[in-house]
């Protein structure tokens, strides 16, 4: 995986995340950390899951951007 990126554009990580994050909940809580810079505790309290469910769904978001940021 690419390390991640901070130069990344808020209309572009939506369009991405929308596109290939098939979860209604991970693509909300991906963009509330992403776009409006919510921590994981945050995260965690605001979709009730574990630190550590936070972690993975942000794992998973990153790289569906490191695949497809870039393309089209």
């Amino acid at each position: 995986m690419k390390a991640w990126r901070e130069d990344y554009s808020n209309h572009r990580v939506r369009e991405v995340v929308d596109e290939y994050i098939h979860n209604s909940r991970d693509r909300a809580l991906i963009l509330d950390n992403l776009v409006d810079g919510l921590s994981y505790d945050e995260l965690a309290g605001k979709y009730q899951i574990a630190y550590e469910s936070v972690r993975d769904v942000m794992r998973k978001g990153k790289e569906a951007l490191d695949r497809h940021y870039d393309t089209v």
